[in-house]
């Protein structure tokens, strides 16, 4: 679950990002792992609250794999702006128990995707 993000950067121009989730379990070659949440408006602190599920892929497989996370701004015409990431290697956590906590975004650099 996706809940909350806190102290993301302006945008270049001065103005709060659109900021989304989006997610992938790596390795994902053919990217059938992506999930997105709702774009939230001009905030540099969003809450989206939102469930990001993973049905049918088995505890082994899970335990193999990083989630890879990042947070964009929705840019309409434009491409979107990373504004950071974080990888989360599954085998690190207890997947038998919920993990609340808040994880450090990192970067890229200030590239597109």
């Amino acid at each position: 679950m996706v809940m909350h993000i806190r102290g993301l950067p302006l945008l270049q121009d001065g103005n709060d990002p659109d900021p989304y989730v989006k997610t992938y379990l790596l390795p994902d070659p053919q990217k059938t792992t992506k999930r997105k949440t709702k774009v939230a408006r001009k905030t540099c602190n969003p809450t989206y609250n939102e469930m990001l599920v993973y049905d049918g892929i088995p505890r082994g497989d899970l335990e193999q794999r990083e989630l890879r996370l990042s947070v964009l701004s929705e840019e309409g015409f434009w491409e979107n702006i990373l504004l950071g990431e974080v990888g989360i290697r599954l085998r690190d956590l207890d997947l038998a128990q919920e993990k609340m906590g808040w994880f450090a975004l990192g970067s890229r650099g200030h590239g597109t995707l």
